[in-house]
Order: structure tokens, then sequence, then C-alpha cells
């Protein structure tokens, strides 16, 4: 979704350039992430009492929502430069609601996460009570 904030520029730790570029490493480990926790939940679905991928699963679970939050803290820091922009005009309205929408989708995406978080307790009590 990063891919289309195109055009617009923000100052970043005294570093201006372009909001994808800013965004670029954080969403690189987030794709990683992603790969490697969906290669975990594929192998529970065929071990649903591995103990060592219930573990992975927890790990890769907290870092995804570390690194979702570092990104909707970064959105966060660029959201009033971006404001400002679109009111004098520098950008457009198309782009200023793409911005906001990435800020609402990356808040969802962190819900989400915490959500699925909270279900591994629940998974790991089942995994413990029978055995």
């Amino acid at each position: 979704m990063a891919g289309r904030i195109k055009g617009i520029t923000i100052e970043i730790g005294g570093n201006t350039g372009p909001l994808q570029n800013a965004l670029k490493d954080v969403n690189k480990r987030s794709n990683d992430l992603a790969k490697e926790l969906k290669d975990v939940e594929r192998l529970l679905k065929f071990d649903p009492g591995n103990i060592e991928a219930l573990s992975q699963k927890q790990k890769l679970l907290t870092q995804q929502i570390e690194n979702t939050t570092q990104k909707l803290d970064k959105l966060k820091a660029a959201e009033q430069q971006v404001q400002a922009q679109f009111q004098n005009g520098n950008i457009s309205e198309e782009q200023y609601r793409v911005f906001r929408r990435e800020i609402e989708f990356t808040q969802g995406s962190l819900d989400g996460l915490k959500h699925k978080l909270g279900n591994m307790k629940a998974e790991q009590e089942n995994v413990a009570s029978s055995t």
C-alpha cells in the first residue's frame, strides 16, 4: 500500500525525502516478518501442538507489532507536514486521502496483530492443558 504514497515529501529525523523512502525499511521488515509468520502458521496447521512453532509465532507477532507501531509513529509524525502541504496546494486531495487511508490501514493492522497475539495465549493454554 505504501507504493501508492507518491509525491509526498516529508522530513523525519532531519532528513527530507519522499514519504515512501522513509517507510521503505519498515515496509521491508514487515514483509519479511509476514512471510516467516505465514510459514509458521502453515506448520501449525499440520501440527497444532508444536510448542516450538507456537513460540516462534508469538515472537514473530510481537516483532510485527513493534514494526507496525514504528510505521504508525512515522506516519503520525509526518501527518502535520502532509496536512500543511495539502492546505498549501503542494499535494492533491487524492494524495492526501491516500495518506489518510494508509494511517487507518496501519492502525487496523496493528489492532489485528494485537488481537492475534491475545489469541495466542488461549492457544498456548489449550496446548498446555492437553499435554
